[in-house]
């Protein structure tokens, strides 16, 4: 087919002529592309279905295993629960050196294992208390759900289905990603549950059903890529099931159905969310319309780190060109990783950052005083 150019925002003269959209508008073998299911769970849960499996999802499951067709199911995080909380007093269990709630584990799939609280950012771990660390209460709740979790609650509900686990808790040690791999495709489970490392590469005629247990983790991030990485991700997952003769079926369950990105990853529809993400990101003069620099800041003094992101603020505002906006310093979204303290200045311009604007933010960099590091990246890919 001939190169379509995606149609350029009109905003302020500029446009992206140099950006085309090649479409592959057919499987291979012409094969079609699975429908997609949107599970409602408010619905579910005024039904009085509790679990986190939709009833959908659980007939998709029980059909399985009479068919001798396999299964995949994707869930943004590993781990058991996002977070521990006390019920008396609200406390949140968190992480020592991150300004994170610490994740709740098991390091082994059997019913005696230790209970492991981890941070997912700087890998901290600690033994589970029996108490709240600030009232006593015994009353410990776990909130959220991780790839640990589905797996427990799979096994409890559909005890003959074999399963296996695929993410980084599970692949730590060398070709443990491989292994696991092969042991699916070559029949050893009927359910593989996983987290974005399962959503590219996987091509097995016999996966005939995807099940996104929890789509809104991929949703609400404070990034303009958010939604695009969520599209991306749900789309290349869904894509798994369907690959051989027999059709795919996917079912994706959410608080949010009338979300954009949910509404165009149901269509496959890619042109209805590049056109609505292109309009946002145009009128904000995001890329592709515009060009990004991020300058990160980090300290284990956190009056030094912010002392010096304001500094270099006021430096770049007397050394850069006017039309190249300023935003910042502000702390990052998770301010404090393993110790060190974040904040974050983001530069702005409609054009290319030439070389003399990049020489002077080097030139920049060696004004940070000792103890400070400072990473320059342009075109980041995460502003978080």
């Amino acid at each position: 087919e001939e190169e379509s150019p995606l149609t350029p925002l009109k905003k302020g003269g500029i446009k992206k002529e140099d950006i085309y959209y090649l479409p592959l508008p057919t499987r291979i073998q012409s094969r079609p592309l699975p429908p997609v299911e949107i599970v409602d769970m408010r619905q579910e849960l005024k039904r009085g279905n509790r679990s986190i499996f939709s009833d959908s999802l659980k007939s998709a499951l029980n059909n399985l295993k009479s068919q001798g067709k396999q299964g995949i199911l994707f869930i943004s995080r590993r781990g058991h629960s996002t977070f521990v909380s006390c019920r008396t007093c609200g406390y949140v269990m968190e992480c020592p050196h991150c300004d994170v709630s610490l994740s709740y584990h098991y390091p082994k799939e059997q019913e005696q294992a230790i209970e492991l609280l981890r941070c997912h950012y700087c890998n901290y771990s600690a033994l589970h208390p029996k108490k709240c660390p600030e009232c006593m209460s015994p009353y410990l709740k776990f909130f959220g759900t991780g790839t640990q979790k589905v797996l427990i609650e799979l096994n409890k509900e559909f005890p003959d289905l074999k399963i296996l686990r695929f993410d980084s808790d599970t692949t730590r040690t060398k070709n443990a990603h491989r292994q696991i791999l092969d042991k699916f495709a070559q029949g050893e489970a009927d359910i593989l549950i996983g987290t974005q490392m399962l959503t590219k590469g996987i091509d097995l005629a016999q996966v005939t059903l995807v099940g996104v247990v929890s789509a809104d983790g991929l949703l609400f991030h404070s990034d303009y890529r958010a939604g695009e990485r969520a599209f991306q991700t749900l789309t290349q997952v869904a894509g798994r099931a369907g690959r051989g003769d027999e059709p795919g079926q996917v079912i994706i369950q959410t608080y949010t159905p009338q979300h954009p990105v949910i509404q165009a990853v149901q269509n496959h529809d890619y042109l209805a969310f590049t056109d609505r993400e292109l309009e946002q990101r145009g009128s904000l003069d995001y890329p592709p319309y515009g060009r990004l620099i991020l300058l990160r800041f980090s300290s284990v003094d956190d009056q030094k780190v912010r002392q010096t992101a304001e500094a270099i603020a006021d430096m770049c505002a007397d050394l850069l060109p006017d039309e190249i906006e300023i935003l910042g310093p502000a702390p990052a979204n998770v301010m404090r990783v393993a110790r060190r303290y974040r904040w974050q200045i983001l530069l702005k311009s409609s054009e290319e950052f030439g070389l003399e604007i990049k020489q002077k933010l080097l030139g920049i960099r060696d004004n940070c005083p000792n103890g400070v590091a400072l990473v320059i990246d342009v075109d980041p890919l995460r502003i978080e």
